[in-house]
């Protein structure tokens, strides 16, 4: 299940999210640990039309969580959201992201948003590879954008159209969502 992450599920979206600063992740140019508090705040601070949802396990554990945020500070990029999604460790490589990923989507149109932004690390294939099937395009590579460890990294930037047909893959999980809300 899906929800509207609340502030009680702060202490778990710090714990999530510092996973994915573990060496080899590249899931996070961040490499200072983030505590309850700054997740108190950023949820406090992320008014609609952006937003986080947690997915939520059967026995009611939080297994992960996603976010769509402002793409930039500039007033002329009001359509336009950035995407984040991060799954709890022991339940990556499963079908978790890919149900994050779609309700970002659902959500996103919702919300009169047109497009739909993901920032990555292009060593992080799971995921690009994850927005791919759900219809983002490459667009930018920023070479040597981020540095760890004296070792430069490359960033890429992929969009989503939103007016876009969705492929397959992401038809079948959005259509299992819906279901699931009614």
């Amino acid at each position: 299940m899906i929800r509207p992450a609340r502030e009680e599920d702060a202490e778990v979206l710090a714990h999530i999210y510092n996973q994915a600063m573990k060496p080899g992740i590249y899931a996070t140019a961040f490499v200072t640990p983030v505590t309850r508090e700054n997740r108190l705040v950023w949820l406090r601070q992320l008014c609609p039309p952006f937003g986080v949802w947690v997915y939520v396990s059967g026995s009611g554990e939080v297994l992960g969580w996603c976010s769509l945020s402002p793409f930039a500070p500039r007033a002329n990029y009001p359509l336009i959201a950035e995407v984040s999604a991060y799954v709890e460790e022991n339940h990556r490589f499963g079908s978790i992201g890919g149900h994050l990923l779609a309700c970002m989507v659902i959500e996103a149109r919702r919300r009169g948003f047109r497009s739909l932004v993901s920032i990555v690390f292009e060593k992080n294939v799971v995921s690009i590879a994850g927005c791919f099937e759900a219809g983002f395009q490459p667009r930018a590579t920023l070479y040597a954008a981020a540095t760890f460890d004296k070792v430069h990294e490359n960033v890429s930037w992929i969009q989503k159209d939103l007016s876009a047909p969705d492929p397959p893959v992401l038809r079948r999980l959005l259509d299992a969502l819906r279901a699931e809300e009614q």
